[in-house]
């Protein structure tokens, strides 16, 4: 089985305050590191590991959810229980 090496990319998680200075080769290339946060399995991670970058994407989704339903409830004239059967639909 071949790898493809433009791809791949290293996620590197430490406790202390500077990043670290590390290499990692796979047959020969050098893999980048990602210092941002990176999505795994649907969770951000960042190099921490302090899901902070988590909380705001999963506020920000919940926060456009609710604009949505509340123009739903001003435009429509929708009751809040009426409202919230459409979004589960």
């Amino acid at each position: 089985m071949a790898f493809d090496h433009g791809k791949t990319e290293a996620a590197l998680f430490w406790r202390g305050r500077k990043a670290a200075e590390a290499k990692v080769r796979v047959g020969g290339n050098e893999i980048p590191f990602n210092k941002e946060a990176t999505r795994w399995l649907g969770v951000w991670l960042d190099s921490h590991l302090k899901l902070r970058n988590h909380h705001a994407v999963r506020m920000k989704e919940g926060r456009k959810a609710l604009t949505r339903l509340w123009r739903l409830m001003g435009q429509m004239g929708l009751s809040p229980v009426n409202c919230r059967k459409v979004m589960t639909a």
